[in-house]
């Protein structure tokens, strides 16, 4: 099997064209339970990392949640989401907190 791996894009990517009047880039990943086969029938540990801001600082939005559905149509409470600081020491923070919870899901 493949091994389950979660990644998280270089801050320049998120931060987008949003200084220079564009958009926020938000990116989105799965990890199904197995990599190597289809992921049809397969627990799938969806997750999605923002940039959003708030109180005039832009903070980085890392959340995950199960299935096959989209972000948008999730049912809010199905949605697991932490902030971070957006700078890019917090891209190594990301990757571990969605590893862990990753391997919490895939555990149960």
């Amino acid at each position: 099997m493949k091994e389950r791996e979660v990644f998280v894009p270089l801050l320049v990517w998120l931060i987008g064209g949003a200084h220079i009047g564009g958009t926020y880039n938000d990116y989105c990943g799965s990890v199904t339970q197995d990599p190597s086969q289809p992921m049809w029938g397969q627990k799938i540990f969806n997750y999605r990392i923002s940039v959003e801001t708030l109180e005039d600082r832009e903070i980085l939005r890392a959340a995950w949640f199960p299935g096959v559905q989209s972000f948008q149509n999730t049912p809010e409470e199905d949605v697991v989401s932490r902030t971070f600081e957006a700078e890019k020491e917090s891209r190594a923070e990301i990757r571990d907190w969605l590893t862990e919870e990753m391997a919490a899901f895939f555990d149960d």
